[in-house]
């Protein structure tokens, strides 16, 4: 799969590796200097693009791992965003299977908050404003709207800032990410 090179500097981005190369985050390429120029991290892979201070240049940093490890929290309930749910469903209406643009795309609760359905990643999907209005407070088998895959908890090293550029993601990244290339 070939990546796309971002159009400007601007666009850049650093992924962050923990102490124990486990992926952390991604930052933008000038806290990722920042980092580096204070001796906070080590730099692992370099992009093809250097700036310029007055009396230096540097290569960009690709990835970039931190000298001290730092411990993530752990949410229990793995708390998300609408985003995170149309990323995980590929902005595809999960009845119509129809891809959309975020903003014509709503959630659906599977099992009807009317009915109990709580808001959770197991009970909500990505739905186009068409389909929402059809199922309205019915369960998609009394609506007769079968469901176009099971919706699923994101994984436990779920990383928001990847599902919004995964179709970009740099090739020297891949073998950092691991299973979450495919996310």
């Amino acid at each position: 799969m070939a990546t796309t090179t971002p159009r400007s500097l601007d666009e850049r981005r650093v992924l962050v590796l923990n102490a124990s190369y486990e992926p952390v985050k991604i930052i933008g390429w000038k806290r990722a200097m920042i980092l580096w120029l204070a001796e906070k991290v080590d730099v692992i892979e370099h992009q093809d693009a250097l700036v310029h201070s007055i009396s230096s240049s540097f290569e960009l940093p690709s990835i970039i791992r931190v000298r001290q490890y730092i411990r993530r929290r752990r949410s229990a309930s793995q708390n998300f965003k609408r985003s995170h749910i149309f990323n995980r469903d590929d902005y595809k209406c999960q009845y119509c299977a129809r891809d959309f643009a975020q903003k014509d795309l709503t959630l659906d609760h599977v099992v009807p908050v009317k009915h109990g359905g709580p808001k959770t990643w197991e009970n909500l999907v990505t739905c186009c404003r068409l389909c929402n209005q059809k199922k309205g407070a019915r369960t998609p088998t009394q609506a007769n709207m079968p469901l176009l895959s099971k919706p699923q908890r994101m994984p436990r090293n779920f990383i928001p800032d990847l599902v919004y550029i995964r179709k970009d993601l740099p090739d020297t990244w891949k073998m950092y990410l691991g299973k979450l290339w495919t996310l």
